[in-house]
């Protein structure tokens, strides 16, 4: 389990974690079925960093909203690298981190939704409409919305390259399995 869900889990929620095949790739059926009156919430991964495997997060979506359950995903390795519309989203809350678009590290993103109820991790001021006590790092903030201006202004190229390195890397592999 994650730091998140072994942290939930010792305060004594209940943690459903669901299986991946073979490919990595989820089982919506598993997810339908494991979803009772009690889930408070859903949150995947928008993208796996170790398989690369892009979960169906608006499917996700969508079978959470019949529930009426709250939806997270972990946008970290998807920010910058898909193109990620909030307004068009199924998703409540994503978080990011900065440092995965080039931004300072310590620096991050939790959107969420507006109308979605939500209570504060730390308590304080008046920061993020009272969803946040502490001062704001300006500085860093800046150096992450221009972080996301230039991943945006350069995603369909990247995406070009990343697509050419894939491509050259699974060729690679064969042919190295192939003289095992």
């Amino acid at each position: 389990m994650g730091n998140v869900s072994t942290y939930l889990g010792r305060k004594g929620y209940r943690v459903t974690e669901l299986s991946v095949d073979r490919e990595g790739r989820l089982d919506l059926d598993e997810l339908k079925e494991s979803l009772t009156d009690e889930t408070a919430l859903g949150t995947i991964m928008y993208a796996n960093n170790e398989t690369g495997v892009i979960f169906p997060i608006e499917e996700i979506g969508d079978i959470l909203k019949a529930r009426g359950i709250p939806f997270h995903t972990d946008g970290v390795q998807a920010a910058g690298k898909i193109p990620l519309n909030m307004k068009k989203s199924k998703v409540d809350m994503l978080s990011i981190s900065g440092h995965k678009l080039h931004a300072p590290k310590g620096i991050g993103v939790l959107y969420i939704r507006k109308g979605t109820r939500f209570s504060p991790f730390m308590i304080g001021g008046h920061q993020e409409k009272g969803r946040r006590g502490g001062t704001e790092n300006v500085p860093y903030i800046i150096g992450l919305g221009k972080a996301c201006e230039l991943a945006k202004k350069h995603l369909d190229e990247e995406n070009t390259k990343i697509k050419a390195l894939r491509i050259i890397s699974k060729q690679s592999f064969w042919k190295r399995f192939q003289t095992l």
